[in-house]
């Protein structure tokens, strides 16, 4: 053959895998990859046999196409050696890796990605396996569609979940979420013999009606920011520059007008239901229209500073923060929810504008310094102090009603005091009918009345002002019998006036 006809090679990476059987250690260490010249790369890699040279030349296989992995799980399959009962199952797919870019772009990626269950050296995203359909016509909009292979070929999981897509049904997989509606993002179907992931748009599709600002029908979102945004416009109008003002400064006035948009838009949400410091605007003013602001002086700073302020006084007051639920059914979320999305929101507007200069880095710091705890710290909690003191509360009403009660038994005559003390007698069933509200003590004898504690502590009083007689605190129930020697051998007591006699004789 002609050197003509030849086809010339742009670019040749090389890569070489040394191979040492397993469980014996390799004395060649893996090299990156370099660039011997501007048409050569060489790289090595040592790998023992078995399923770890598999796992390589899978991982290898990734780098090369630039392949991403996709575990579905929860697949229902028949158990084989019992065809009564199933159990769930998760198969790993290898695609390209454009099938991930919605996923990766969405705000819900975070708890989606982990490491690979086949054991390869990369991580995959986990979505989880829908009710088949049958009919693949009814489709949602998709924006790409890619082939597959399973990680492990030759497994039953993987035979099974291929054999039942080529037999033309189509499973919808979705985003494992914990909370909300469910998103649904991918589909499994084959073509021609051939199975496809398919990427489904979760976004507004373009084929929808746009949505309504005024009237409200011809879309889902009708709560936008309409006023919000119109005094964002009139605060971003162009016009034109003149001479003076392009000769005097260095930077081109489109250029700076596109960094102030780009500043003053770093974070501003579109609709209502989406934020909630914008929604008490008139509470945490002047700190949104200050923060986005190239310098902070020091009045500024804290001027901001009392704006988060405030917004501690009113969570130390259990106030009602001023939110909007248009839209939403039944109970919105509890006050203290209320109050961690607000303070999460607030640390992400302050945020976004750190690193603009040291003083907004003081405004940061200063609401680090007063946002309150998250659940999990281990630092008291507001709670427990407001449970504590409704508890003392409790307890200081019911100590003056057991006042009332003793001056109320003081006037008693001694027949209804001797009626009164031969209560504690009762069942408790019945005594809890009869008695009004007592004190709890720590005491595991029961609740107690104020009167059997006063007469109990005056009890304890007098028995320390004299010795104790020794009998008596040796003897059972507090009832010493006297002349225990005196007794006969028989267990018969002696007369008594035999001892006065023997006691006269001494």
């Amino acid at each position: 053959m002609g050197k003509g006809r030849l086809l010339p090679i742009q670019h040749c990476e090389l890569v070489i895998i040394h191979i040492v059987p397993f469980g014996d250690d390799s004395k060649i260490a893996d090299k990156p990859l370099r660039q011997v010249s501007t048409s050569f790369s060489c790289e090595l890699h040592a790998t023992p046999s078995g399923t770890p040279l598999y796992n390589k030349l899978i991982h290898l296989c990734q780098k090369q196409y630039d392949l991403a992995s996709t575990t579905v799980t929860g697949i229902p399959m028949k158990e084989e050696q019992n065809a009564s009962s199933s159990a769930n199952y998760d198969v790993e797919l290898l695609h390209p890796s454009e099938a991930h870019d919605d996923i990766l772009k969405s705000a819900h990626a975070d708890g989606l990605v982990i490491p690979s269950k086949e054991g390869l050296p990369t991580e995959t995203i986990t979505l989880k396996w829908c009710t088949p359909k049958s009919n693949i016509i009814e489709l949602n909009y998709c924006t790409g569609a890619y082939r597959i292979t399973p990680v492990d070929v030759n497994s039953r999981p993987s035979s099974c979940l291929t054999n039942f897509l080529l037999s033309g049904r189509a499973v919808m997989l979705e985003q494992p979420r914990k909370s909300g509606t469910k998103v649904i993002s991918h589909l499994l179907a084959s073509h021609g013999g051939e199975i496809f992931v398919h990427a489904i748009n979760t976004a507004r599709s373009l084929l929808e009606d746009p949505p309504s600002i005024s009237e409200g029908c011809g879309g889902r979102v009708t709560d936008y920011r309409i006023n919000d945004f119109g005094e964002f416009m009139k605060e971003n109008r162009l016009a034109p520059a003149t001479h003076e003002m392009t000769s005097n400064q260095k930077e081109v006035p489109l250029e700076k007008a596109k960094k102030r948009l780009e500043r003053m838009s770093r974070y501003w949400p579109m609709v209502i239901n989406e934020t909630i410091i914008f929604n008490m605007a008139s509470h945490i003013d002047p700190l949104p229209s200050l923060i986005i602001k190239d310098t902070l002086d020091d009045e500024e700073v804290m001027e901001c500073k009392k704006a988060v302020y405030h917004v501690v006084g009113m969570e130390s007051r259990n106030e009602a923060l001023p939110i909007q639920l248009s839209g939403s059914r039944g109970k919105g979320p509890k006050r203290d929810e209320q109050y961690r999305q607000m303070w999460s929101e607030l640390e992400m507007l302050i945020k976004s504008y750190a690193d603009t200069s040291p003083n907004h880095q003081k405004v940061l710091e200063c609401l680090l310094d007063c946002k309150k705890p998250m659940p999990d710290d281990k630092s008291p909690k507001k709670g427990d102090k407001v449970f504590a003191k409704e508890e003392k509360m409790d307890v200081d009403s019911q100590v003056e009603q057991s006042w009332k009660t003793l001056e109320k038994f003081q006037k008693m005559t001694e027949r209804e005091k001797s009626d009164y003390n031969k209560s504690d007698s009762v069942p408790p069933s019945k005594r809890a009918k009869m008695e009004e509200p007592s004190v709890s003590t720590g005491s595991t004898s029961g609740p107690q009345n104020l009167l059997s504690l006063w007469t109990n502590r005056i009890a304890s009083i007098h028995s320390k002002r004299h010795v104790e007689f020794a009998g008596r605190l040796e003897s059972k129930d507090n009832v010493a019998e006297l002349y225990q020697h005196m007794k006969e051998d028989n267990g018969t007591p002696m007369e008594t006036g035999t001892e006065n006699k023997q006691q006269n004789r001494m």
